[in-house]
């Protein structure tokens, strides 16, 4: 009788086995019935930790549940909050269902198997039953991993090769609604107030054959880019044009009445909204502005840019736009490129001007008392310059700056001038003393 009690007593203090039941489904389907797949894992679960009641093992009451989620990764909240519990001392036993209800990818489960081995934790299959702590049983486990990943890539492969078929067959196969459509019954409907916008891009851009001047008019028409709502209940759009966004729907072969799919064009399901000779005519304008713009950026690289600023602090681009075989260069303020608030009376400059100016006062500059100044500043303090020597070279660089590669050009403007500053009555002009000390030094070299 003594002992049967002793025995009691030692059982009752004999330290619990805190078991989580963690369970996943990777899609929503039948998730809103009363008794779906995520409780009979858990019964299944609760049933088994209820088996080893004589082993102390003891029920979580919490709900390590992942609706919805996939196991090819652990970006999974339930399994997060279970790792944090672990991590914690609150658990001590993992019981799954299968497997791949934990991971479907090796690397994924190793780290996880880490993780428990770091904490002390055991982990348990209810329907396939292996034992870690031997080599066979981590064989088996490994062999069931690979399974599980193997299924996975083989689903991965079955749902990509489905959805490229569909697109050859012309299907809209989801994804962002574009401007000038709307989906109904899971299919691409032109919508026509969006669809009007749709053509006027079209059709301004083969008048104008500038993006810009398309941004322009679009802005002043008070059209806006189109409203999407997102999964988080938030919408997006409804903003200004820019120039990025007129290109890609001047690009979007999906207004012809195509679908693209890897670089692959098919004919598609839905109406067109333009036809296919206009869309040959912008596409060959394209083609034009891009070559004269890469002949252009290649023969006259910009020597202001990274110096040059609107007069409201922003930094002034290099850009091109072209007409009718002609390409035209001009230094734009980036506020006003963005849409932001820029005071400025001149926000969008012809670029040879304003670099004429600038080397013509960098000209006036070398022949100035002011450099003659800095010069015996520079011979005082190195004996192997003459001030004879410097002046002759200055004087040769002024008479031959119009015979200069356009890159030495650069590389001179860049080392005299900090800033170039583009007001409304004019041009100002910041230089760097220190870069006249580095030009001395090469042209005597």
């Amino acid at each position: 009788m003594k002992n049967q009690q002793s025995k009691r007593h030692n059982e009752s203090n004999a330290e619990f086995v805190k078991c989580a039941v963690y369970t996943r489904k990777s899609d929503k389907d039948g998730l809103e019935q009363i008794f779906n797949s995520l409780d009979a894992q858990r019964l299944s679960g609760e049933n088994y930790i209820a088996s080893q009641t004589h082993e102390n093992w003891r029920l979580i009451s919490k709900h390590y549940d992942d609706g919805a989620y996939t196991g090819g990764n652990m970006n999974r909240p339930a399994l997060q909050e279970l790792f944090k519990d672990i991590e914690a001392g609150q658990v001590d036993l993992v019981v799954v269902y299968k497997i791949d209800r934990l991971s479907r990818s090796l690397f994924d489960f190793s780290k996880i198997v880490e993780l428990f081995e770091k904490h002390n934790v055991g982990f348990i299959s209810v329907t396939q039953a292996f034992n870690t702590s031997t080599s066979s049983g981590k064989l088996m486990m490994n062999m069931l991993l690979s399974f599980a990943q193997f299924e996975r890539e083989l689903i991965g492969e079955r749902i990509r090769d489905k959805f490229a078929s569909s697109l050859k067959k012309g299907m809209w196969m989801g994804g962002v609604v574009m401007l000038g459509y709307e989906v109904k019954d899971r299919k691409l409907i032109i919508k026509e107030d969006e669809a009007e916008i749709i053509r006027l891009i079209f059709k301004q851009f083969l008048a104008s054959e500038s993006c810009i001047e398309v941004v322009h008019l679009l802005n002043k028409l008070g059209h806006r880019t189109k409203i999407k709502k997102l999964k988080t209940g938030k919408t997006s759009g409804g903003q200004m044009f820019e120039r990025k966004a007129v290109e890609r729907i001047l690009k979007n072969q999906y207004y012809k009445g195509y679908v693209t799919h890897k670089g692959n064009a098919y004919s598609g399901e839905h109406e067109a909204i333009i036809d296919e000779e206009t869309w040959e005519k912008v596409q060959a304008i394209f083609t034009k502005n891009a070559t004269g713009q890469k002949r252009a950026s290649y023969l006259t690289p910009s020597f202001l840019k990274g110096i040059i600023r609107c007069s409201c602090g922003a930094l002034m681009k290099h850009s091109y736009s072209g007409n009718h075989g002609l390409v035209y260069r001009y230094y734009t303020c980036l506020n006003h490129l963005k849409y932001r608030t820029c005071p400025a009376q001149h926000k969008n400059i012809p670029a040879e001007p304003v670099e004429q100016s600038v080397i013509d006062e960098i000209l006036k500059i070398i022949r100035s008392p002011e450099v003659v100044v800095n010069m015996n500043r520079l011979t005082e303090q190195r004996n192997d310059l003459k001030k004879e020597d410097l002046m002759l070279a200055l004087k040769n660089l002024s008479e031959a700056w119009n015979y200069l590669y356009r890159a030495e050009q650069t590389k001179i403007v860049q080392m005299l001038v900090d800033r170039v500053e583009i007001k409304d009555d004019g041009i100002k002009l910041s230089l760097n003393l220190d870069g006249f000390d580095n030009l001395f030094m090469e042209l005597t070299a």
